[in-house]
């Protein structure tokens, strides 16, 4: 068993060998078609991460008329409490609104100093489950007597979020586009090696080699150039996420952006897995006719 293993590794290494320019190309180009699905898996953990972070943040703000009496206030937070797909409802009075409005504006008073008083209304602050929700708790706000108006970002939240699903359904696409297309190359690059070994695996199985003796060496070399194209794809793919992940951050500091070690290490792990078994399958499919007869 031993000698065999060491048979097959070695033959596997000859073959590389044999066909060096072609195998580079083909290292080379699974090399950048995983880099390119790694891209895509990271872009759409990072959408994934975005919305998140929206969803937990989706506002709808009810502003209330002027004249209503402390009852009436909280008998309409308890209303809008119990309306379905709301998670949380907050009471913003003039005062804190104003307060706020304050601290925001710290560095620019003098665009205060003309208000005599204060303008604002007083508020409630309704977060919501998902934006499914959304609309029709807006529409349902604006049914009440005591508020004057609603804001809840309408479309332009919808649309974003629209967007974003796009392209992450569009990445996905592409993955398995891409997928496909590195399987092709390493089945078309280990029929070469089959055809260019064609004499010597006919002298093999003329002297007893089963088929599956002949196989293996070329399962194997799928699966160096499949592991080998992964792992430097992974390495590289993590090196420029880091380089680009520090300038982002300076540049959009509000944004969220994946910087999970765990999720990162994760990811390499699909690259490599993800390699290893087209290099596996891409031989095997490629080797799947090979029978005594046809050699």
């Amino acid at each position: 068993m031993l000698r065999n293993i060491l048979f097959y590794i070695k033959e596997a290494f000859l073959s590389t060998k044999k066909n060096g320019i072609m195998s580079l190309a083909t290292m080379i180009s699974l090399t950048a078609a995983l880099m390119i699905v790694g891209m895509f898996l990271l872009i759409s953990f990072n959408i994934n991460l975005f919305m998140d972070n929206i969803e937990s943040e989706l506002l709808a703000i009810a502003y209330l008329k002027d004249n209503l009496s402390e009852e009436e206030i909280k008998q309409l937070v308890q209303d809008t409490g119990e309306l379905e797909g709301v998670k949380e409802v907050k009471y913003i009075s003039k005062e804190d609104a104003f307060q706020k409005l304050k601290e925001d504006l710290t560095e620019h008073e003098e665009i205060l100093a003309g208000i005599p008083e204060n303008p604002l209304p007083s508020s409630i602050e309704i977060l919501v489950i998902e934006t499914a929700y959304l609309q029709e708790i807006a529409f349902q706000l604006t049914q009440y007597s005591g508020i004057e108006e609603v804001n809840y970002g309408g479309q332009l939240t919808e649309k974003l979020i629209s967007l974003f699903d796009f392209i992450r359904k569009t990445g996905l696409a592409m993955i398995f586009i891409l997928v496909f297309i590195a399987t092709l190359i390493m089945f078309s690059v280990i029929k070469i090696s089959v055809h260019s070994r064609q004499q010597e695996i006919e002298i093999m199985s003329l002297v007893g080699a089963t088929s599956w003796f002949i196989r293996w060496p070329f399962i194997i070399e799928g699966f160096l150039k499949g592991f080998l194209s992964s792992i430097l794809s992974a390495f590289i793919l993590i090196r420029i996420y880091f380089y680009y992940l520090d300038k982002i951050k300076m540049i959009l500091p509000f944004i969220p952006i994946l910087s999970d070690h765990v999720v990162l290490f994760k990811i390499t792990l699909v690259i490599v897995l993800l390699g290893t078994l087209i290099g596996i399958f891409g031989s095997m499919f490629s080797l799947r006719k090979i029978s005594y007869e046809e050699i």
